[in-house]
Formats: structure tokens, sequence, C-alpha cells
């Protein structure tokens, strides 16, 4: 189980991490749901504690541990407009959120601040993906496809990123962890760390000069002088929330 929990780029190297995980989680009488893994995870003296429990590797751990559990999933649950995963908005879907199996949406996602969604499968989202922070985290098993993403938050992808537009990482918190190959039509990483076996995409950083923002990004989320442009971060994530393109 330690193996297979080292398997993820997030757990990488990190044995005293999986080991404390492993016996948390995994201790007679062995959990058989997944609401009995993620009780057993809050019930622990260390959760929260020194970035083991209560963040994306705990996260990410229930996810494999799932997998190796109860097999690949079979299951597909369907969204047939938007979700939005937080314990404070009237309407929305409580954290932690629990999907075993594979998810449908064809609306938006929106992953609140200090919520969970966590998935076993594949995660399609017929428009845009959002999150905030602190505290949010999105762990998926399989892979994961979307419009358009702005993520300030925790992100783990165990197969590949599809991003069809704009993939928005910014704030330097967190970071997006793709074990497979992350695809997006634009990826820009202002502040933010990004890990992914494989980056296919146009890619700007937060030391792009004018000629590229200008190239690649629209004027609206632009702000500075003509020839020293700057991105307006908070703009681009605006339009993104939106589900409209800030690209060219």
């Amino acid at each position: 189980m330690v193996a297979r929990l080292l398997a993820g780029n997030l757990l990488q190297g990190a044995r005293l991490r999986s080991e404390e995980l492993t016996r948390c989680l995994m201790h007679a009488p062995v959990p058989e749901t997944l609401e009995a893994l993620l009780d057993r995870l809050y019930a622990a003296p260390a959760y929260g504690k020194d970035g083991v429990f209560g963040d994306e590797t705990s996260a990410f751990a229930l996810v494999r541990l799932a997998l190796q559990l109860f097999g690949p999933p079979v299951r597909t649950a369907s969204v047939p407009g938007d979700l939005v995963v937080s314990n404070h908005r009237d309407g929305a879907v409580r954290s932690p959120l629990w999907i075993p199996g594979h998810l449908n949406i064809e609306g938006s996602l929106d992953v609140d601040e200090g919520a969970w969604l966590l998935c076993t499968g594949d995660v399609r989202v017929g428009g845009a993906t959002v999150d905030y922070e602190p505290g949010s985290v999105i762990a998926v098993g399989g892979s994961f496809s979307t419009a358009r993403m702005s993520t300030m938050g925790a992100v783990v992808i165990g197969g590949g990123l599809d991003v069809a537009d704009t993939l928005l990482a910014w704030r330097n918190d967190q970071r997006l962890v793709v074990e497979e190959t992350l695809r997006a039509g634009l990826l820009v990483a202002w502040d933010h760390v990004v890990d992914a076996a494989r980056v296919d995409a146009v890619r700007l950083d937060s030391d792009a000069g004018d000629a590229l923002l200008r190239q690649h990004l629209r004027d609206e989320v632009l702000t500075g002088a003509p020839g020293a442009a700057s991105l307006d971060v908070e703009a681009a994530d605006q339009w993104i929330r939106r589900n409209v393109s800030p690209r060219r």
C-alpha cells in the first residue's frame, strides 16, 4: 500500500507521510466504504497538522486508496447543469463530495473555498472549472476535461488534464499536479506551481512581456501603458468564472 501511495507525483519520495497516512486509514477493520475512509481521516489526531492530513496529499491518497479497495470505477454520475460544491452557499452540494465513479457535468464546476471534490474516475465538465483559496481541493483518480479553468487551489489529477480554451493557474499557495499530459489552448501560469509529466500548450508565465500578452490575451484583461502591458489576473479570473474566454 505504501508503494501504491508513492506512485503519485504528489507523494513521490514522501515515505514517512505515506506510511503515516496508510496507518491512519487502513488499520483493522479495513473501511468498506468511501465515507468510512473519510470519517477515519477526519478523526485522526494529526488531521490538519504539519501538512500531512487535511490537504491535497490526504485527498489524493484517499482517491488512490479507494481505487485500491474498491477497484476501477464502473458508474457515471451526471449533472444536467452547473455543480457547486460548498458548505456556505445556498443550493450547493455539501463538501466533501465523493464520487465513486466517473462524473459528467454539462454546465460549469465551482469548488468553493474549503470544499473538497474527490472522484475516483474521469471528470468531464462542459463549461468552466473554477476553485478558490484557502482550502479548496480537487482530487481525481482518472482524467479531467473542461472548456476553460481558473485555479488557485490544490488540484491533483491522476490521468491527463485537457482544457480546450484557457487554463489560468494563479497565486502561489497551492499547486496543480497532473500525472500524465496537460493539454490546453493557452496555459497562464501566474506565480503558481504547475507539475505535469508533459505539457502541450502555449504557455505564458508571470514574466511574459507586452508582445506575448497582447498576442494571446484580450485587451480587457491587460493593464499598463502601450509597450508595457501586464496581466490583470483577477480580471482574467472573472472572465473564466463567467465561462467566457480571455483569449484573443
